[in-house]
């Protein structure tokens, strides 16, 4: 271990020096303030001991251009030499950032314990710093699988722009992290019937990411006897499964448990292109806004949630809609957010912030709901995952 010795006086300097050699460390000699400056940061030392009181620049200043060296990651022990023993001059010294003191003339034995000292803290300082650098490294590999599997979460979600027989359809998705327990999807299950849903699994992080990931995966099997948007019919053409005997079927699958505590709330729809007829769900999710005719309504939720009882009973709805109508679905993430006062946006004011933006462009009117919500929290991010999804019937 390296240690600089900064002393004016000679005879003072030697002494110093033969004791540390004596005890097995390196030792560099600088005869002023100056010339330690310089051979500090030539040889980066692991412990400085100076003189107060040196021509050219003192061990405080000294002291003081190590500190706030901002190069300089590594932490130096620093121990002035000095005769003061007032304390307005011990306090200078603290401040100045020096670790120690040893008083002049200095005792040996003194000397060495001192030393011990700082080479104690070096040494641990050090190991910190590797530590340090191996949970970084270790953070980082972390950060980049987890957006990764980011972009393989995302690669499940629909074309945020879609037009199919003649219904609009957009949608934003807002992770909190780089994972999200939101999922929703837009997806033709033949020429006439197009599915829709948007889900909110329970938590956060990785454990809701897997959940929903495996259930974008479910929902998205067509064909196989383990889809379930579709049933097979005794003349062996396919029709859609009811978005009830859907979430029954989801909820046996996906039954809450001392072991995952895990359930979700789920909007499941099935839009028939040719009567402009939705059929839907929602399992103890926020229930979807409609604007028709310049009026807006906000459809109640239907409880229970997703694999929260055991064999409950699903409630439907069925919608009639005309040329001009607007639905729209999401997740609490939007509305609950709380402004400077601790006053929650709300799903009142969230709706009719949709309802006023019915003339935009169907993508464009998600822009500006999204726009509202930051607006009422003063431009903080949003601590729950985010997802809208509107559809306009042309």
């Amino acid at each position: 271990m390296t240690i600089l010795v900064a002393e004016d006086d000679r005879a003072t300097r030697l002494r110093i020096v033969v004791s540390l050699k004596g005890w097995g460390y390196d030792v560099v000699e600088a005869v002023d303030g100056q010339d330690a400056w310089e051979k500090f940061q030539e040889i980066d030392p692991a412990i400085i001991i100076t003189d107060w009181q040196m021509p050219n620049m003192d061990g405080v200043e000294l002291i003081r251009n190590i500190r706030a060296d901002k190069e300089d990651v590594t932490y130096h022990y620093t121990i002035l030499l000095t005769s003061r023993s007032e304390m307005k001059d011990l306090v200078e010294g603290l401040e100045s950032g020096a670790d120690d003191f040893v008083a002049k003339p200095f005792d040996k034995d003194e000397l060495r314990v001192r030393v011990a000292g700082g080479v104690r803290i070096v040494e641990l300082e050090h190991e910190l710093e590797e530590q340090n650098s191996k949970l970084e490294a270790s953070n980082q590999r972390m950060k980049e699988s987890l957006l990764s599997a980011a972009k393989i979460q995302q690669s499940f979600l629909p074309a945020t722009e879609l037009t199919i027989g003649g219904v609009q359809f957009a949608h934003r998705y807002l992770p909190c992290d780089e994972l999200a327990g939101d999922t929703l999807n837009i997806l033709p299950l033949d020429d006439r019937y197009v599915a829709i849903y948007n889900i909110d699994v329970s938590g956060h992080g990785v454990p809701a990411a897997l959940l929903s990931v495996h259930l974008s995966r479910i929902l998205t099997r067509l064909r196989g006897p383990d889809k379930i948007l579709l049933k097979t019919q005794e003349d062996g053409t396919r029709a859609p499964v009811s978005p009830a005997k859907v979430l029954k079927k989801l909820n046996r699958r996906f039954m809450c448990d001392a072991s995952n505590e895990q359930y979700f709330t789920m909007n499941y729809g099935v839009l028939d292109l040719k009567e402009r007829r939705l059929r839907y769900s929602s399992a103890g999710h926020p229930g979807p806004v409609i604007v028709s005719k310049g009026e807006m309504k906000i459809l109640q939720a239907m409880p229970p949630a997703v694999g929260f009882i055991p064999d409950p009973e699903f409630q439907e709805a069925t919608l009639d809609l005309s040329a001009g109508d607007r639905l729209l679905f999401y997740t609490d993430g939007v509305y609950e957010v709380m402004n400077k006062e601790g006053e929650e946006y709300g799903e009142e004011r969230f709706a009719e912030e949709f309802a006023k933006a019915v003339d935009q462009p169907l993508k464009k009117s998600l822009q500006s709901l999204i726009f509202a919500a930051r607006k009422w929290c003063g431009g903080e991010p949003f601590d729950d995952d985010v997802s809208l999804m509107a559809i306009e019937i042309n």
